[in-house]
């Protein structure tokens, strides 16, 4: 199970890796042509704006998985280790509860918007409000993990710490 764990940490941060390459490229792109070569891609800011939105959302899950969102801890600091773990772990629980209502809910979202497409692209619109589950359902998965990490720590009586990045080989060093 870690294994395939490893695989979906590695792979989101790819595509967040990745999204936000083509989130760059595009943007300088557009703006070569409306301001270099006085045109414009009618596509351009409706596929940053679609592109933007997803980044959010995943690199939203990958900054859950890793604790990099905002938290307010002065309740739980003072605590043990013990006590600050189980009641981190029935927040991430309740966080967990809160990001399936809303995803489920979105799916419906996504449902209704069924037979429509965006304005310029033509890009069926269900395919943009995916964003919504995908992007708490991935976020789901990551306070799941994390309230069931913080769980075994309490059970186990040690502080827990959270995982860091996943570590991507650099490209640049060349092996001596």
């Amino acid at each position: 199970m870690s294994r395939i764990l490893a695989w979906f940490d590695t792979g989101l941060y790819w595509v967040v890796i990745v999204l936000t390459a083509v989130l760059a490229v595009m943007g300088f792109t557009t703006v070569v042509f409306r301001y270099v070569l006085q045109s414009s891609l009618f596509w351009g800011d409706e596929f940053l704006r679609y592109l933007m939105i997803w980044l959010v959302f995943l690199g939203g899950a990958l900054a859950t998985r890793h604790r990099a969102l905002i938290t307010v801890d002065i309740f739980t600091q003072p605590l043990p280790h013990r006590a600050r773990a189980l009641t981190t772990s029935a927040v991430f629980a309740a966080a967990t509860i809160f990001l399936l209502t809303f995803a489920s809910i979105s799916l419906e979202l996504a449902r209704r918007s069924a037979g429509t497409v965006s304005a310029s692209m033509g890009i069926p619109m269900e395919w943009m409000y995916l964003v919504f589950p995908v992007g708490l359902g991935l976020m789901a998965v990551n306070t799941l993990r994390e309230a069931i990490s913080q769980f075994r720590a309490a059970s186990r009586g040690e502080p827990h710490t959270p995982p860091g990045p996943p570590t991507v080989p650099d490209l640049l060093v060349h092996p001596e």
